[in-house]
């Protein structure tokens, strides 16, 4: 308090002083010291302001980043008379007019055109089978229901679901052709296709793609982010920390559409975060203790070995956690050298997001 008193005895003095001194009177003094200190706070406020409207702007862009990685998909645009002819095929049905707009959505969806229109065609004939004209569903997409129950409110909203599924299930794994998509899709043999129809699956594509018409020069390249085994995945990791001194910057709470995981779930967080820092995940992982297995069969390595940025699977039965029914997973933020690893998750509190550090059990499983 007496440091305070001094201060402002000092301050009235200073004040009085340069009013004698300048002959100036003493309440102009003041009303231009508070203009002084007004203009101050107000280019702090404005400067403020600015640099907090950047950082949104910045983490705005680098959402739209992350959210594009993936596949991405060069050249399939299909020549005037490849729409043409689509148009010719889907007249009379649900989707005359929209050839321009499947084009536009494979685009978006990061789809070779040429690849989507054919599987439409053969999907909903040409736009003329019962799921585009009474259901708005043309690729026959059918979630958790069944294929009758499926239906969107418009025929716009059908394709957008179909693309995202295409590329979710098949593109960003590399299945880019009517074969690979064909062999996973609608195999040949399998046991709820007695009558054999997924034999014609593939020729039915191939046919529809040769009927559009040839692409444009240079045809069609998929590179998929998901083509990087993970361990070298690491290394898109190691920009990331060069980039913020070392450390991986904080969860900033982005979120990635589609995702088809329970809402802040521990799998529905670690798809997001992962998704956040550019590396690769599948929306196909299932439940927490199933991701270890499911990630090895679709080509991501696993290991019993810390890794920054790796997923961590507990099994069904595990020592932290005891018999669970869905197992869980989190992510790696930070490996100590004294053997702890920090991880970040969700649910271990129901529905919220914690941090923790602890040494390893030895059943837990790394996908990197």
């Amino acid at each position: 308090m007496k440091k305070r008193t001094i201060a402002k005895r000092a301050a009235k003095q200073a004040v009085k002083f340069i009013a004698h001194k300048a002959n100036i009177a003493l309440w102009k003094i003041w009303l231009l010291l508070g203009a002084v200190l007004f203009s101050i706070l107000l280019t702090i406020v404005i400067v403020g302001t600015i640099i907090t409207a950047v950082r949104v702007e910045k983490d705005k862009q680098e959402q739209a980043t992350s959210s594009s990685k993936g596949c991405e998909v060069v050249g399939g645009n299909l020549k005037e008379g490849g729409l043409q002819t689509f148009e010719k095929n889907a007249k009379g049905g649900a989707l005359e007019g929209k050839s321009e707009k499947i084009v536009e959505i494979a685009k978006k969806n990061k789809i070779p055109p040429s690849l989507f229109m054919a599987i439409i065609a053969s999907e909903s004939g040409w736009g003329k089978g019962a799921n585009a004209t009474r259901q708005n569903n043309p690729l026959s997409v059918m979630g958790n229901k069944s294929i009758q129950d499926s239906t969107y409110k418009t025929i716009e909203d059908g394709l957008e679901d179909g693309a995202r599924n295409l590329y979710d299930l098949y593109i960003s794994k590399g299945l880019t052709t009517p074969e690979k998509i064909g062999s996973k899709y609608a195999p040949v043999g399998a046991a709820n296709d007695p009558s054999n129809m997924n034999a014609r699956w593939v020729p039915t594509v191939k046919s529809n793609m040769k009927s559009l018409g040839e692409v444009e020069k240079g045809g069609t390249t998929v590179s998929c982010d998901n083509d990087i085994p993970a361990g070298e995945s690491i290394e898109k990791l190691k920009k990331v920390l060069e980039k913020h001194g070392g450390k991986l910057p904080k969860y900033g709470k982005k979120t990635f559409e589609p995702n088809t995981y329970a809402y802040h779930q521990c799998t529905w967080y670690v798809y997001n975060r992962r998704k956040e820092l550019g590396l690769p995940v599948e929306l196909s992982f299932g439940n927490g203790g199933d991701w270890a297995d499911k990630a090895k069969a679709q080509g991501y390595k696993t290991g019993k070995t810390p890794k920054v940025g790796a997923m961590i699977s507990w099994p069904y039965n595990s020592k932290a956690f005891g018999s669970t029914p869905y197992g869980h997973i989190a992510f790696v933020e930070e490996v100590k050298k004294n053997g702890e690893i920090r991880v970040s998750e969700y649910n271990i509190i129901p529905f919220t997001y914690g941090e923790r550090n602890f040494k390893l059990d030895g059943d837990e499983t790394f996908i990197y």
